[in-house]
């Protein structure tokens, strides 16, 4: 490897002493088409590595003959054995493959996206980043005993997979190339340059919050001033989905949660947009064993009493609208017209004291280090419906069958968060639990 390091230093010398002013013109405008050398996203060792393999390897120069890498290996005043390494690097060619298997600091198992060939590479840097069904955008060398990993690599996540799939399929129906797996290793090849500067839409799409059932989130509050809090709080523990949950932080009022069936706000639920990502806030208790439980209701907020006043807090218009409805309702007469403040999540942050938020943060955020809260999430996960699915859950799916690349697809998404959240870059024993109940031990994905 040290060699061929060698030989690539002497290859970039030779071709920017002699291409300098075309070379980087088109380096600048590869820049400008990823965004990359702005102050938000400066350019980094890994983006300039994929920029100027593509460059020597890729890149047809202007007057016609070719790549500079190809080139420079026929240069007769070099040696045989340094035309033999040049050649080998002017050969390694773009591919997309799935990251199967990888030691960090030695070696990643790659599959092929559009062939299903598999290979061990030796990657001492980039196997330090990969984890298992990362994407990459990279280039496998042949040369010696050992494939290695050639340059820098561009990182896709599993779920941004079929969008760098339909790109391909894209450049082979433009080229006339067919859309079979040789077409389409040949788009590869020849549509280098659009897939280096290639940015999955989705990942353009900023995350929203959405309710379970389909609403923009935000931090919805309304205020009532009571009159006589006896009465009032007499009633609110009469409502039967109210819980009485304790006293505030400071002891000055008392808490009930508003709770309502999460099947019936799943079941009344829109399609959500791209990039919507559900909050959902509900009980958790525990078992004589110490497994973690979630009740079959989610929280829609929170009523507190505090003496002469009467306080809300949810997480969207809509409920917020139904919050006033039952105080409406139920406390007719014993309060006062509802003060109502609706904001975006941004602006209650930016508003909130810091170490009220603080106390909120540490209250409110999930566990996520806890591995029984994990395993908790995916027992629910999978008897939850999905879109991808058709709307039925992922325990339906697998029993009606039909739906095994949809099932492995999705599990391989959270195999990969699971692995990229550990310190040892593995999967956590949830998703084993995952691929058992689902019947996907063995995988199986359509290439």
């Amino acid at each position: 490897m040290a060699r061929a390091e060698g030989v690539w230093e002497r290859m970039q010398n030779w071709a920017l002493a002699r291409f300098h002013d075309e070379l980087l013109d088109s380096l600048s405008k590869h820049f400008d088409a990823r965004g990359i050398g702005t102050s938000e996203r400066p350019v980094m060792d890994d983006d300039l590595s994929v920029a100027l393999c593509w460059l020597l390897i890729d890149r047809p120069l202007a007057d016609g003959g070719g790549p500079p890498a190809p080139r420079y290996a026929e240069l007769p005043e070099i040696s045989e054995g340094e035309g033999a390494l040049a050649r080998s690097i002017a050969e390694c060619k773009l591919g997309v493959h799935r990251v199967r298997d990888v030691s960090p600091g030695a070696w990643i198992d790659l599959e092929n996206v559009v062939t299903g060939a598999t290979v061990r590479v030796s990657s001492p840097n980039v196997s330090r980043e990969a984890v298992r069904w990362h994407v990459l955008f990279c280039r496998v060398m042949a040369n010696g005993p050992t494939p290695t990993l050639w340059g820098g690599a561009a990182f896709y996540q599993p779920n941004e997979e079929p969008e760098l799939l339909a790109e391909i399929e894209r450049i082979a129906t433009a080229r006339g190339l067919g859309t079979g797996p040789a077409g389409l290793a040949e788009a590869v090849r020849v549509g280098a340059r659009e897939l280096v500067c290639f940015i999955p839409d989705s990942r353009r799409v900023e995350p929203m919050p959405y309710t379970l059932e389909g609403d923009p989130a935000m931090v919805a509050e309304a205020s009532w001033r009571v009159r006589d809090p006896d009465s009032v709080l007499n009633e609110l523990s009469a409502v039967p989905d109210l819980v009485a949950t304790g006293e505030t932080e400071g002891g000055e009022g008392l808490v009930f949660q508003w709770t309502a069936s999460r099947d019936d706000l799943m079941a009344s639920r829109r399609e959500l947009p791209r990039g919507a990502v559900c909050l959902e806030n509900g009980p958790i208790s525990a078992t004589e064993e110490g497994d973690l439980e979630l009740a079959d209701v989610s929280a829609l907020g929170s009523f507190t009493l505090r003496g002469g006043r009467l306080d809300f807090e949810g997480i969207s218009e809509t409920r917020l609208n139904a919050a006033v409805d039952l105080v409406e309702r139920r406390l007719r007469g014993l309060v006062s017209r509802p003060t109502l403040r609706v904001r975006s999540f941004d602006e209650y942050r930016s508003s909130a004291p810091s170490s009220h938020r603080a106390r909120r943060a540490s209250h409110d955020g999930p566990p996520g280090s806890d591995e029984r809260f994990r395993r908790l999430l995916w027992r629910r996960w999978i008897d939850d419906p999905v879109a991808r699915l058709g709307g039925i859950s992922p325990r339906v799916a697998a029993a009606r069958g039909g739906y095994r690349d949809e099932l492995e697809f999705l599990v391989r998404g959270i195999e990969h968060r699971s692995a990229c959240e550990r310190s040892d870059g593995l999967p956590g024993p949830e998703v084993a639990w995952l691929r058992s109940e689902l019947g996907l031990d063995t995988e199986s994905l359509a290439v």
